[in-house]
């Protein structure tokens, strides 16, 4: 997870932006980032469950995706996240 991420999600779960396109998101005050980039995090997001496409390049958040903006998503328990064989972190939501 990233910055941007939470603020996609948390942009998504406020009543009136329930479906929003990469580009609405992008237009957005808070989201400083152009609507390519935010577009390939929303792929992403939707990769691990966080968000649900509802059309093409149309996206709602899920309950997988409330629950981590109140803090009851485990990263680790859903795959996001792993521990490799040195005890290190292994984070498969960076922005690779």
């Amino acid at each position: 997870m990233v910055l941007l991420d939470e603020r996609i999600l948390e942009l998504l779960s406020e009543e009136e932006n329930e479906f929003m396109s990469p580009s609405d998101i992008a237009d957005h005050k808070r989201i400083p980032y152009s609507s390519q980039h935010v577009g390939r995090r929303c792929k992403k997001l939707a990769a691990h469950g966080l968000l649900k496409p509802v059309a093409r390049g149309v996206y709602t958040i899920t309950e997988d995706g409330i629950s981590y903006l109140n803090g009851e998503y485990s990263a680790v328990e859903n795959g996001d996240v792993g521990v490799t064989d040195n005890g290190e972190r292994n984070e498969s939501m960076d922005e690779a």
